[in-house]
């Protein structure tokens, strides 16, 4: 299901790793053209971007390889080879963009943070459509006219349905990025809106393909769920606060 397009003695490059690519490729423009609305210079907007790719990339596999610990075990040097399965936990990506940016840029990290939300919207876009080559979001068995061939089984396309929840998310946060808003606010509205995005999707994931760890529910949709109710107390606590600051003082 994911064609080989490049492969040098036992280095594969797969057709999702090509996606993968161009998805951070689109993400890191995005974050450099529109660099001054977080006062970065675009030399200063590259360089920064390119930190917070390499930290989010590293997070993401570390993310992954810790909740597949058993599949590398025996084969440790797989670890790196992020080109061939594509392995990458979003959440650990996140992670480690917020550790980079809160080393890099402690005065204002949150507002870079902020800025950053439309591009990991549209780069997870791009990404997303490259899991219907992988299968990693294997659809359930359906006859809807927008069906896709997967498996020899026409499925839901969920890569696709992630996407479109992807592009709907950053066509909310670009606007919401360039208006004055709470230090945090664009951020932990993105993680809200692609945790909840996240968590629907395992409805259309085939049962097969991914066991439920706790009732019905999947590991995937505890994790998105958790981020879900993280964000939402943190835009609670964010809108608290500036009610309270913007609240006359007693008499």
């Amino acid at each position: 299901m994911d064609p080989t397009v490049l492969q040098v003695g036992s280095v594969r490059v797969t057709g999702h790793g090509v996606v993968l690519l161009l998805a951070f490729a689109v993400g890191l423009w995005h974050f450099v053209r529109g660099g001054r609305r977080a006062e970065l210079a675009p030399q200063d907007a590259l360089d920064l971007g390119l930190y917070l790719l390499v930290a989010g990339l590293v997070g993401a596999r570390l993310g992954h390889v810790l909740a597949h610990a058993g599949a590398y075990a025996h084969d440790p040097q797989r670890v790196f080879w992020v080109w061939q399965d594509g392995g990458l936990a979003f959440y650990g990506g996140v992670a480690g963009c917020a550790v980079a940016c809160r080393w890099l840029r402690p005065r204002d990290w949150a507002a870079v943070l902020d800025h950053a939300a439309p591009a990991a919207a549209v780069a997870y876009a791009v990404g997303a459509v490259g899991t219907l080559w992988t299968g990693l979001f294997l659809g359930k068995p359906t006859d809807v006219p927008w069906a896709v061939d997967a498996a020899g089984t026409l499925r839901h396309p969920v890569g696709a349905y992630l996407a479109l929840a992807s592009v709907a998310a950053y066509r909310l946060l670009e606007p919401a990025a360039s208006r004055e808003h709470p230090p945090g606010q664009v951020a932990l509205t993105y993680l809200l809106l692609q945790s909840t995005a996240r968590a629907a999707s395992d409805v259309f994931v085939d049962p097969q393909t991914t066991s439920p760890v706790l009732g019905p529910f999947t590991a995937g949709q505890l994790s998105a769920a958790a981020v879900a109710l993280g964000s939402a107390l943190g835009l609670w606590a964010s809108a608290k606060g500036r009610a309270g600051h913007s609240a006359p003082p007693p008499p």
